[in-house]
């Protein structure tokens, strides 16, 4: 009969490396495309958050409308800033109540809707990292209950600033950055023009 012979101490090293190396080179390869995974899901959660806060912004600014009720001749929307850049932005809109959308409307002798408004300010809070809507009813004779409501807007916002564009104080630049709701992956930046305005 032959002699069989097994595996020597040294052979069974030398595969036992081998095998170690592939595994390495395996585990090395998934923490690789976990680690990318990770920061896509992050990049992809910034930039739709971006977009929310963006949307919502924007939304609030479009409402904007001169008090008519309380000022008839004046055309201002926007109360802050009325030049440069800043983290904090006012305007009127018609009350969102009772005396405002909510009908009736209350109307003048002359049967024109005499609505009440609300000051509305935006405002950026650089530690808590949100936006801030702060409604404040302007009173007067259809509204004579002065209320304030204030909520956060936007959460995961590194920087807001709004930045009057135009002579006539109606166009605006607003620019945000937002990161992910986890993880500390980057800023998205994103930046949109609104129009305020209205016509008679």
């Amino acid at each position: 009969m032959r002699h069989l012979r097994g595996f020597t101490t040294v052979e069974l090293l030398i595969s036992m490396s081998i095998m170690g190396i592939v595994l390495g080179l395996a585990i090395v390869e998934f923490a690789m495309v976990f680690n990318h995974n990770s920061l896509m899901q992050a990049n992809l959660s910034a930039d739709q958050n971006a977009r929310i806060v963006m949307a919502k912004v924007t939304n609030e600014l479009r409402q904007g409308m001169p008090d008519l009720t309380d000022s008839p001749t004046s055309t201002t929307i926007v109360t802050s800033p009325l030049s440069g850049s800043a983290s904090t932005v006012s305007f009127y809109r018609v009350h969102n109540g009772p005396g405002g959308l909510y009908t009736p409307v209350p109307t003048d002798v002359n049967n024109n809707p005499v609505p009440c408004y609300d000051l509305v300010t935006l405002a950026y809070d650089n530690v808590a990292h949100t936006i801030t809507k702060t409604v404040d009813l302007q009173t007067n004779s259809n509204c004579s209950t002065a209320s304030t409501t204030t909520s956060v807007l936007a959460r995961n916002v590194m920087g807001f600033t709004v930045t009057v564009a135009s002579a006539n104080g109606m166009l605006f630049d607003v620019d945000l950055q937002t990161v992910a709701s986890k993880g500390n992956y980057g800023i998205y930046d994103l930046n949109s023009q609104v129009a305020m305005g209205y016509t008679q």
